[in-house]
């Protein structure tokens, strides 16, 4: 928090807003991730002729709260950590973990069918993932070659 105060009395509003926006970011993807696990159990729900009640809106209200709870001392523990660290990091590994769990709630809810779908989804996120090294290496380069390409553009502006 130190850090983003510090960056609000600096006038660097750039950077707070950039930071601000990462956690923003972060805290909509749990909550995008608790409305589809919500959705999904509901619908599951249906499928089954199950009574759909308020008891499971109330489990997913307290589910949220705890959920955000977590994401607030996770917010706290970056705030401090900006010392050591220029990015929320800790809120990265929270709502990654959040969104793990929804995501297997879902997978748990899900037809036989619709879970092998998924799983080859997931395989191939995996490959991505494991991949990653490559993919950035490839955009920082083509940004590189952007880079110095305006480069010699205003160069040759600046000679002409």
């Amino acid at each position: 928090m130190i850090l983003f105060i510090q960056s609000f009395l600096n006038s660097d509003y750039q950077s707070l807003r950039s930071k601000l926006l990462i956690v923003a970011i972060m805290w909509l993807m749990v909550a995008i991730a608790i409305v589809v696990d919500l959705i999904s159990g509901y619908r599951k729900a249906k499928e089954r002729g199950e009574a759909r009640t308020s008891y499971g809106l109330r489990r997913t209200v307290t589910k949220s709260v705890l959920y955000y709870a977590l994401m607030l001392f996770a917010f706290m523990f970056d705030c401090i950590g900006t010392f050591f660290y220029p990015l929320p990091y800790i809120t990265f590994i929270v709502a990654g973990f959040l969104i793990f769990i929804e995501g297997r709630s879902i997978l748990e809810k899900a037809h036989d069918k619709d879970k092998r779908k998924l799983n080859k989804s997931l395989e191939e996120l995996s490959i991505i993932l494991d991949n990653k090294d490559d993919l950035i290496k490839g955009i920082a380069e083509v940004i590189k070659n952007q880079i110095e390409k305006q480069k010699l553009e205003q160069n040759e502006n600046t000679d002409k």
